[in-house]
């Protein structure tokens, strides 16, 4: 156990970082003069796919490919069982990856719902930065 490798940490770092721009560009193209709905949600889903990604690097895992939301919940939730309380978030963020990109009879997400994407997606970002930050009075978590 001990403190993880350097790059680890790095790498993490990243897919936080990339999930934050996610989460940013969402709120760019939501709170504009004209939403753009459509593309504000699926960063919304990238944002919590990122997120979960970064948890199982933490955990030691490969990510591997897939915008399920819920089956990356399921595997963060083996190593901390807290995350099963996400399963909502991951059910409605998930269809986002694919519904809304392509044209199609649907018409676009509403304001609100785009709106709910962006507070769900910031709030599982929030929680897994606060689940992977060091506690300063704790040791690393051995992975």
């Amino acid at each position: 156990a001990g403190f993880m490798a350097e790059g680890t940490e790095r790498l993490i770092r990243a897919w936080l970082n990339k999930a934050r721009h996610d989460i940013e560009t969402a709120r760019r193209v939501l709170y504009h003069n004209q939403p753009i709905t459509d593309t504000a949600v699926y960063h919304c889903q990238q944002a919590a796919e990122k997120a979960l990604k970064a948890v199982l690097i933490y955990h030691g895992e490969s990510v591997f490919k897939t915008h399920d939301l819920i089956a990356l919940l399921t595997k963060c939730a083996n190593h901390d069982p807290v995350f099963i309380n996400w399963v909502e978030t991951a059910a409605t963020l998930t269809p986002y990856a694919t519904a809304f990109r392509y044209p199609a009879n649907d018409p676009d997400p509403s304001l609100a719902d785009a709106e709910q994407a962006v507070k769900m997606a910031t709030e599982l970002l929030d929680f897994v930065q606060s689940r992977l930050a060091p506690d300063p009075d704790q040791p690393a978590p051995p992975l």
